[in-house]
């Protein structure tokens, strides 16, 4: 090789090296900076809902460590999928970030014809936040009082009995058709249009047992109005320590949780992901959200960026299969 060509290789190599480190230097620097100004955070439910209040405990405490305020910005409709269409297609700088959830997420791929965002490839996971379980309750008065006397009877007369969910495709619904397909039997849903209904409808005795989250109805088990049967947790909760879970009773897969996170555009620079991902967890640690997030049945979860990546896409693999098997779709 001539003098003069490898003096050229190495200047065109130290060129592109300096380039990298520049843009390293760069984007460090940004994080750094970050945030400059306000952040928006995208939530793709109603003021008030589980959801909304879950962001906002969690932006409440973020804001603080950050030094800058973290506005929430509700965008209910269609499952959450406008508000996930509209964080996708936002600038990816830091600034606007989205709370997805299961549905949003995961299943609302399965379950619509047609997205206008990709769950995967449009988003880079900050971390998740937590997890709700739910819990298979009955009026008082109803017999039977347990899961294998329940199971026995509808066998024996197939679409007998009536479970209230909060909706067609919600955490209960798909709790309900874990437990039939494991279980091999067959209730009769009859969906409701949210959680207040279904739970005044079982508590005055119109429907006779009820799948929902626990956080709707810990307070009326504890005043006596519901009685729990199972959880869907893996193992049983520190709120009702004496419930049991469905895989206790023999019932396997029947794990079933909601659960929420952080999410921002794809190409959001690593730095500030990174930055955002250290702010979640140790907003995570802080005992004033832990203690009110344990109050709402919430379970904290955090971890890695990766570990919420690849959560999400074993939860997407899982109820794609789940819901084509049973024939679920929304329109």
């Amino acid at each position: 090789m001539q003098p003069s060509s490898l003096r050229r290789r190495e200047f065109v190599l130290g060129a592109a090296l300096a380039g990298i480190g520049a843009r390293t230097a760069m984007a460090a620097g940004e994080a750094m900076a970050y945030p400059e100004r306000p952040i928006r955070l995208i939530v793709g439910f109603p003021a008030g809902g589980s959801a909304d209040q879950s962001a906002r405990r969690l932006a409440d405490q973020m804001s603080r460590q950050l030094g800058k305020p973290i506005v929430i910005d509700n965008r209910p409709g269609a499952s959450g999928n406008i508000a996930a269409a509209a964080a996708a297609r936002s600038a990816a700088d830091g600034y606007t970030l989205f709370y997805g959830t299961n549905a949003t997420q995961a299943m609302n791929v399965s379950l619509y014809p047609r997205l206008d965002y990709d769950p995967i490839k449009d988003f880079v996971p900050i971390a998740l936040e937590g997890k709700v379980y739910n819990v298979m309750c009955t009026h008082p008065a109803f017999r039977p009082a347990d899961v294998p006397s329940l199971l026995s009877q509808v066998r024996a007369s197939p679409g007998s009995l009536a479970v209230a969910t909060p909706g067609n495709a919600t955490s209960g619904h798909l709790s309900l058709v874990l437990l039939q397909r494991s279980a091999r039997v067959q209730f009769t849903h009859v969906p409701y249009k949210g959680s207040a209904p279904a739970v005044t409808d079982v508590i005055g005795g119109q429907v006779p047992i009820l799948f929902d989250n626990v956080a709707g109805t810990i307070t009326h088990i504890r005043a006596g109005k519901l009685r729990p049967l199972a959880v869907t947790a893996a193992r049983r909760l520190p709120l009702l320590p004496d419930v049991p879970t469905f895989e206790e009773l023999g019932l396997r897969d029947c794990v079933m949780a909601a659960w929420g996170g952080l999410w921002a555009p794809a190409g959001t620079p690593a730095p500030i992901v990174q930055r955002l991902n250290a702010e979640m967890n140790q907003a995570l640690a802080t005992a004033a959200v832990v203690d009110r997030m344990r109050e709402l049945t919430v379970e904290p979860v955090g971890g890695s960026s990766e570990a919420a990546a690849a959560f999400v896409i074993e939860e997407t693999q899982r109820w794609r299969a789940v819901l084509h098997a049973a024939g679920i779709r929304l329109d």
